[in-house]
């Protein structure tokens, strides 16, 4: 039985939480905007490029650029 990607990036979402309050890593920030982006993928086409992830303490922020019409 495979876990559903989003189950995943929640789970990398809370490690990366409180990963962040204990000054995350540029590479867990970079596999966590990772998994978002792929669990996102499945149900919205959109390019990697165009997919942004912005983590802080107090928000979450992601927005798609150069949305097609």
């Amino acid at each position: 039985m495979s876990v559903p990607s989003v189950t995943i990036a929640k789970n990398r979402l809370r490690t990366l939480i409180i990963a962040d309050r204990m000054h995350c890593t540029p590479d867990m920030t970079e596999k966590f905007t990772k998994d978002v982006y792929l669990a996102v993928s499945k149900y919205i086409e959109i390019s990697p490029e165009d997919f942004h992830l912005t983590v802080n303490r107090s928000d979450i922020r992601i927005t798609f650029t150069g949305e097609r019409a």
